[in-house]
């Protein structure tokens, strides 16, 4: 009878070990499967506090600096200059952030119906692009981009976007206009009569 106790008491320890040998093994497996995933996820990406900073006058000129440019201000205009081209910014107007190229507009150079067309169909086609005359009888023309910039960060890193826009606004305005000049030339070929005085000069903004 004691015999059989023992048995059946060794029996059961027997059961209890295999079953936390199984269970310490499963453990194991699951703290060895946990531990792959952590390794395999990417490291959090930290957020810099600089870049949360109000975007300002001196910011947006750091923020510039960091993109490789050379920055000059006076009261009103932040300028810099990117592959020979000057690029302005109207540091009174943050958090709107007004950014251009201007160009002085010669009259005689340039029919100006035409420009005005193409002007108006470049700031139709281009979502933040603008062309716009300036002067009180249109002797400049700017290529402009506004957005709502409030964080130093994010104009760092949209600048050389920005910087982008405006040139394509820029290759656009002359696309269009020399599509239109040449179907007006076209035009004027099929009446010569009308064609007196207009000149095939190259046109040249500086």
């Amino acid at each position: 009878m004691v015999i059989a106790i023992i048995s059946i008491v060794a029996a059961i320890l027997l059961a209890l070990y295999v079953s936390k040998r199984q269970d310490y093994k499963l453990l194991e497996k699951d703290n060895k499967w946990l531990k792959e995933q952590r390794e395999r996820m990417p490291e959090p990406v930290s957020v810099d506090e600089g870049d949360l900073q109000p975007l300002d006058k001196e910011s947006a000129m750091e923020a510039i600096r960091f993109n490789g440019f050379v920055p000059e201000a006076d009261e009103q205009w932040i300028t810099f200059m990117s592959q020979g081209e000057q690029y302005m910014i109207d540091a009174e107007s943050f958090p709107v952030l007004v950014m251009m190229r201007h160009y002085n507009l010669d009259h005689k150079e340039w029919d100006m119906d035409l420009l005005h067309k193409a002007a108006h169909q470049v700031s139709d086609e281009l979502i933040m692009a603008k062309v716009l005359f300036t002067g009180e009888e249109e002797d400049g023309i700017a290529f402009q981009i506004t957005a709502i910039e409030n964080k130093y960060g994010h104009f760092k890193d949209c600048l050389t976007q920005y910087i982008r826009i405006i040139k394509q606004s820029q290759a656009l305005m002359y696309k269009l206009y020399n599509e239109m000049e040449t179907q007006r030339k076209e035009g004027l070929s099929m009446f010569p009569q009308l064609g007196a005085g207009v000149s095939d000069e190259k046109k040249v903004m500086s």
